[in-house]
């Protein structure tokens, strides 16, 4: 048992890692936007404590972090998406979003009179880019884009500030995570939704190929990397090491969904096709971490959670 703080606790990941900490007995406290919805909470606000800030408020965050006074602290709060601007301004909102609340924090959390032991952050298997696969902790960056290259800077950020850090600290590379309650702004739960409802799918590159990890593993992994640090090093991947084609896992979801084939688009692949995978042989070999729930398994755990949540909400809407 340990005093856990989960900042973006009310993101997709974030929530799910509030309930993995409660259910081995943490005690919780989340942090989240003034502005941001806690419906992924649902169920257990009553045993978390939660705090309402913005990361950059240094006078409320050393509030929080001296009533909470964490051992762990896992920051998983991030923006994903920015969109390419002619006057770059999505670089600059990247950083102010992404870079300094991650600076924020570790400064609030080295100026605290009890420090936390340790100190997880998310990044993204996307801080690798344009380079060869599978991707691995050692290779040299080449993101492509504003989001990516801003998580890129938070991990060399703090890896450089280590040093200076009164705790040990770890990126943990996300390879793509998928499962219930996820955003329908990503392929998956969209798909599934859209082939529920028995609409169409249209799918653009159907030969890109995709490390995808059920969010179960991962939070099982930031536990792990929460307890033991020390063995992680300062950046590690979390992926299956395997990549499935999209057409792949869309033939899984028409299967599982009871669709028919002729419900998703497959359209013609246009220029080579681009392959996301990680290398996971670091942190199995390292903390004995290998991921449990097979593709299969994970889709067939997401879609069944769709039809009882996603599908009476829809035909709700529909009949009023």
């Amino acid at each position: 048992m340990a005093r856990v703080l989960i900042t973006g606790a009310s993101g997709f990941i974030g929530s799910n890692l509030a309930r993995a900490c409660l259910q081995r007995g943490d005690e919780v406290s989340a942090v989240v936007r003034p502005r941001s919805s806690v419906a992924r909470l649902a169920g257990i606000g009553s045993r978390i404590g939660l705090y309402r800030l913005d990361l950059t408020n240094g006078r409320a965050l050393g509030k929080c972090l001296a009533t909470t006074r964490p051992e762990i602290v896992f920051h998983v709060g991030a923006r994903t998406r920015f969109e390419n601007r002619p006057d770059l301004q999505d670089l600059a909102e990247s950083v102010e979003e992404n870079v300094t609340p991650l600076v924020s924090l570790l400064s609030a959390l080295t100026g605290c009179d009890c420090p936390p032991r340790s100190f997880v952050r998310t990044g993204t298997i996307a801080e690798y880019g344009d380079c060869a696969t599978p991707y691995t902790e050692t290779a040299r960056e080449r993101p492509t884009g504003s989001y990516a290259a801003s998580l890129l800077a938070g991990t060399h950020y703090l890896e450089m500030a280590q040093p200076r850090l009164p705790f040990l600290a770890v990126t943990a590379r996300l390879a793509l995570t998928y499962g219930p309650g996820q955003s329908e702004s990503f392929l998956i739960p969209r798909a599934i939704s859209q082939l529920l409802a028995g609409q169409k799918v249209s799918v653009r590159s159907p030969l890109d190929r995709r490390d995808l990890i059920h969010v179960d593993d991962v939070t099982r992994a930031l536990l792990m990397l929460g307890d033991t640090p020390e063995d992680a090093g300062p950046v590690v991947n979390v992926g299956t090491g395997h990549a499935p084609t999209v057409a792949e896992v869309m033939q899984t979801l028409i299967k599982l969904t009871g669709a028919g084939a002729g419900f998703v688009n497959f359209g013609d692949q246009t220029g080579d096709p681009v392959e996301l995978i990680v290398s996971a042989e670091r942190i199995r070999d390292r903390l004995g971490w290998s991921p449990e729930i097979q593709l299969q398994d994970g889709l067939e755990r997401t879609v069944k959670w769709a039809r009882e949540n996603i599908i009476p909400k829809f035909a709700v809407e529909m009949q009023a």
